[in-house]
């Protein structure tokens, strides 16, 4: 009895890993792996600094000033200035980034700015040469 639950409990586990292995889970990820610089959607344009801060622009007008953080596979964007910044509570909004082939896509976790959501997680970014 005691083998077979042994021969089981071996079984099972390799039953996990190969299965996590199969779907490709993905390791986590860290703040360095997130691809900073500028993006573009349309006639908008937003830049990632090295140093935690963004900026919104629409040709040479800076329509929202900012910091943002990184935390595995979440940006968190902190509004600052700027004619079309959410702020008085909804400064802060949290989505989930993924960057392939030279684009940036954001997926709304939590922001109460419904602006900068429709905006941000709307359609891909495309990086900037």
């Amino acid at each position: 009895m005691i083998k077979r639950a042994c021969l089981l409990f071996t079984l099972f586990s390799a039953l996990v890993v190969v299965t996590n292995t199969a779907v490709g889970v993905a390791p986590a990820r860290d703040a360095s792996d997130f691809p900073q610089g500028t993006y573009t959607v349309g006639e908008f344009t937003i830049f990632f600094g090295d140093k935690g801060q963004f900026r919104v622009s629409k040709g040479e007008e800076t329509l929202v000033e900012g910091e943002y953080t990184i935390e595995k596979d979440q940006i968190t964007l902190i509004d600052k200035r700027g004619p079309l910044s959410c702020v008085e509570g909804a400064a802060k909004g949290t989505y989930r980034w993924k960057y392939e082939t030279e684009t940036l896509t954001f997926t709304k976790v939590d922001d109460p700015c419904p602006g900068r959501s429709d905006a941000l997680a709307a359609q891909p970014w495309k990086r900037k040469k």
